[in-house]
């Protein structure tokens, strides 16, 4: 996604449904434009004013994908319109304003939906723009928000936009707390195994703290695998480090609660990613055949790891820096955005409040550039961090 407004609506002068003739350029231009661009930093687009070469419909197809806003106007009924309605409905979770000349008559089958109404006197357009330019900043501070009726009836439903290709270079990127000089909300890509940040990872595990096999792509494995002592001829693991150290500090069948933080040594990964210690926390469910689902309040799992790493345990390690993943969006399957922004809402609540603490950056480990985008999206949007930049 991007800060794209894309706005479905009739073009020129077209009758409405109720036989009543309204300028949709006019429209556009007086009403859509003038409620987007009190945003701050989007744009509008309608495929009438693309000038990029390509097939129309494709390029409509995308734009209904990929912008994060979209605008459309009813008033007509016009079968185009209803059609990228219903495809932005099917892609979209939100955020989808409907507008519609005021008294237009609806069919039954989105009378439930709401709808902002405009006139086209002086007074009816500034209501309009107030209306549109709230609605959608309301519905941009809530990464839940869902305005789509086929996610309020599926709301388990993803589309995802194709292969995410794991992002192999590693980068940092931090964003400084504007309340609290001196703390940072970070960034981090590429292979876990060349990544040296960090004085503790985070490792998001079960309820049952039992982590994932070597040949797994989750976090747990990875955490398992890297810090594993290993043949150095072969490669193959002689010692499973972190795992039987868990397992011993956890009673066999009884598991821990949500958002429960164990800590164990950091293994191999001491030697190899100047790792200090490994924080394992519960922040996903499993049922027998149903596999696992994000804990509640999934931010939970951030301030507890936080909280415990100022504890007076490490005093002497003077913690430093934290490695968190994005906790839910592994095989549970959560929302990378909607999670995202909870875990870095959390870490910025805490360090914001947090005067005494040791930590000076809290890092999400970030796997593929799709999700990267969705980070930067959630930076940007949060009041209380500065720009995002690359180190």
């Amino acid at each position: 996604m991007n800060n794209n407004c894309f706005v479905i609506m009739p073009y020129g002068e077209k009758k409405d449904v109720d036989g009543n003739m309204i300028n949709f350029d006019d429209i556009y231009k007086y009403i859509i434009e003038k409620a987007v661009a009190r945003l701050g930093g989007f744009e509008c687009v309608r495929c009438d004013n693309i000038d990029e070469p390509g097939w129309v419909h494709k390029r409509m197809v995308q734009h209904i994908s990929e912008d994060r806003v979209a605008i459309v106007d009813t008033s007509t009924l016009n079968a185009n319109v209803f059609y990228e309605l219903g495809v932005r409905h099917a892609l979209k979770r939100g955020v989808t304003v409907l507008i519609q000349r005021k008294g237009t008559t609806w069919p039954f089958n989105i009378a439930g939906l709401n709808s902002i109404s405009y006139t086209t006197d002086l007074g009816g357009a500034d209501k309009a723009i107030n209306d549109i330019a709230a609605f959608i900043a309301n519905a941009l501070q809530k990464p839940a928000h869902v305005d789509s009726l086929v996610y309020e009836v599926l709301p388990n439903l993803r589309v995802e936009p194709g292969p995410r290709a794991p992002i192999t270079k590693v980068q940092m990127f931090e964003a400084p707390l504007i309340n609290r000089p001196g703390k940072r909300l970070g960034l981090v890509t590429g292979d876990r195994g060349n990544i040296k940040v960090g004085d503790v990872w985070v490792n998001s595990e079960n309820t049952e703290m039992q982590m994932d096999r070597f040949y797994g792509t989750s976090t747990s494995a990875t955490i398992r695998y890297l810090g594993a002592k290993k043949d150095p001829e072969t490669e193959r693991v002689v010692e499973d480090l972190i795992a039987n150290e868990l397992a011993r500090m956890v009673h066999s069948g009884k598991g821990v609660d949500p958002a429960a933080v164990i800590v164990t040594g950091p293994g191999e990964l001491r030697r190899t990613n100047n790792v200090k210690w490994v924080f394992h926390v519960a922040s996903v469910i499993g049922q027998p055949r149903e596999g696992y689902q994000p804990i509640a309040r999934i931010e939970r799992c951030v301030t507890n790891a936080l909280r415990r790493a100022d504890d007076e345990r490490f005093s002497e390690d003077r913690i430093k820096s934290v490695l968190f993943p994005i906790f839910g969006t592994g095989p549970s399957g959560g929302d990378v955005e909607t999670h995202a922004a909870r875990c870095f809402a959390a870490a910025v609540d805490y360090l914001e409040s947090r005067a005494d603490s040791s930590i000076e950056a809290a890092y999400f480990y970030v796997w593929s550039e799709q999700d990267l985008e969705a980070c930067r999206r959630v930076v940007a949007n949060h009041s209380g961090l500065g720009p995002l930049s690359l180190l």
